[in-house]
């Protein structure tokens, strides 16, 4: 693999102060998406339970799991209805490389849920993903299963958790961990699974309809299985799916700043040019001190600092927090007109903690000398072997925008290329997004059966499948509403959602109810 800087494949956005998109962004096949009256601002620590109560969004990343937005989704997974069970951990034998038999296999680790099965029913199949996996669905899924009659079954990604083939994640190692064998594990999983579950359950006559599940990238994998593995699956929920893998994903950063609306915006910008003064204006001193606020050494690099930091603000936004960020802001422009820098970056520093936890900024998903360093990084982990998916094959490389950005604009494409470089080796920055995508279909998947479900708020819809190829084969539903966000209709429902969720939910069950009894 040789490195280029060449590429030019693109989604851009343009922001805009409303959440809401043009007329007719991306024509629906079902469920149209309504508005709601936006709501009144509110205090940091009611709105952050406000936020996860109503309808969580997705699970945060587990380095960002100690702070208010956690301990408010963990209050709302228990206040949701049906108890999240925690299963018990099984293993089965995956290859470890699925073009080469005679390298053997690794433990794979997954988990069920038989509680709600009726035999004949149908397997509820939830893709593991960028994460390790801790036990069976719940939220939604476990809706579905109750009302359905459905096994629950849930797989951890190789290279994730403990489901580590060869036992490391050295950079020769990673080779291994790529979409094909990911969707060849899960292919082998259900034809394994399939005979373990006639024999256990033999007045099913050997019927058991697989119907698969993901969210985010998971998300992805659910449609892309049904690209190339179409005769083992009824159907897919494709919930915030990635399924266009963009090499230069400015469009991140520009559905960011449209979502939180202008003022905010701005807000947000000031508080990246105070950053970025005090890094890059020249004082070795003031650099150290901005880092400093974080915890941070003087020898953490820049552009690892404002990614963290770009990060830190967006997943706000992404995970359906924009009005406690929007609120904070406003409340400190309010309190000081004039605020001094110092002043600047402490607010968001605390405001960014408060929510993700105080060692959101230290830990090795942000630290370049921690990923590349054996003695540092945790194998099975999410950020060696994530990085390693963005760097090898999928990108999604979230650059500044040239107008507008709310990112620095020090986070250009040869930055994040050589945070690439550094972490895995020379010839390791350079993702094959056009093989992907080539393969796959990008905005518009070479499948059928996959119902998308995009969110307004979510800045991870501008990777997703395109409205505009909408059809019964590949339906697809947006729903807009302020605060919702990644994944919103994976948790279970709830009678204060909104009423866009309620409708797209209404609609891919009849589809997914028809596609199983097909």
């Amino acid at each position: 693999r040789t490195r280029t800087r060449t590429r030019t494949r693109t989604r851009t956005a343009t922001p805009s102060p409303s959440p809401s998109p043009s007329p007719d962004p991306r024509p629906l096949s079902l469920g149209q998406a309504r508005s709601p009256s936006p709501g009144a601002m509110r205090p940091l620590a009611a709105l952050a339970l406000l936020a996860t109560t109503a309808g969580a969004p997705k699970a945060p990343p587990a380095w960002a799991r100690g702070g208010d937005g956690w301990q408010a989704w963990i209050d709302a997974a228990g206040a949701e209805g049906l108890p999240l069970r925690a299963g018990e951990a099984q293993t089965w034998d995956a290859p470890v490389n699925h073009s080469d038999p005679s390298a053997g296999t690794f433990q794979q680790r997954w988990y069920e849920n038989t509680e709600y099965y009726k035999p004949g029913g149908p397997v509820l199949f939830e893709f593991g993903g960028e994460a390790p996996v801790s036990g069976p669905p719940g939220g939604y899924l476990a809706t579905l299963a109750q009302e359905r009659g459905a096994m629950l079954v849930q797989v951890e990604h190789r290279f994730y958790g403990e489901s580590i083939p060869l036992g490391n994640v050295d950079t020769p190692t990673l080779r291994l961990l790529t979409v094909n064998q990911a969707l060849a594990d899960y292919a082998d999983f259900i034809k394994w699974y399939t005979a373990d579950l006639t024999e256990r359950y033999p007045e099913a006559k050997g019927s058991f309809p697989f119907f698969v599940f993901g969210g985010s990238y998971p998300g992805a994998l659910s449609a892309w299985f049904m690209v190339l593995y179409p005769e083992l699956a009824k159907g897919s929920l494709s919930s915030s799916g990635v399924v266009d893998a963009v090499y230069e994903f400015t469009a991140f950063d520009a559905h960011v700043a449209g979502a939180v609306g202008e003022a905010c915006a701005d807000q947000v910008r000031q508080s990246t040019a105070a950053f970025d003064q005090a890094l890059r204006g020249g004082d070795p001193e003031a650099a150290a001190a901005a880092k400093a606020i974080w915890g941070l050494g003087p020898d953490f690099l820049d552009a690892d600092f404002f990614y963290m930091l770009a990060d830190g603000v967006a997943m706000m936004v992404q995970y359906g927090a924009k009005e406690t960020l929007c609120s904070e802001l406003a409340a400190f422009a309010a309190r000081d007109p004039e605020p001094s820098a110092e002043a600047i970056m402490e607010n968001t520093r605390d405001i960014v903690l408060q929510y993700w936890g105080e060692d959101f900024a230290q830990g090795c998903f942000y630290d370049t000398a921690c990923l590349r360093d054996p003695k540092q990084y945790v194998a099975g982990a999410t950020d060696r072997s994530w990085r390693w998916q963005k760097c090898y094959e999928l990108a999604y490389l979230q650059t500044a925008p040239a107008s507008g950005s709310l990112r620095s604009d020090a986070l250009d494409l040869d930055a994040l290329l050589t945070q690439c470089e550094s972490v895995f080796g020379q010839g390791y920055a350079d993702p094959s997004t056009e093989a992907i995508n080539d393969e796959f279909g990008g905005a518009k998947p070479y499948t059928r059966n996959v119902f998308y479900s995009d969110f307004s708020d979510d800045p991870w819809m501008e990777a997703s499948f395109d409205g505009k190829f909408a059809s019964d084969e590949q339906p697809y539903d947006y729903a807009v509403c302020d605060g919702c966000g990644h994944c919103r209709d994976l948790h279970a429902p709830d009678a204060s959602d909104p009423q866009p969720v309620k409708d797209l939910r209404a609609a891919f069950e009849k589809y997914m109810d028809a596609w199983l009894a097909a």
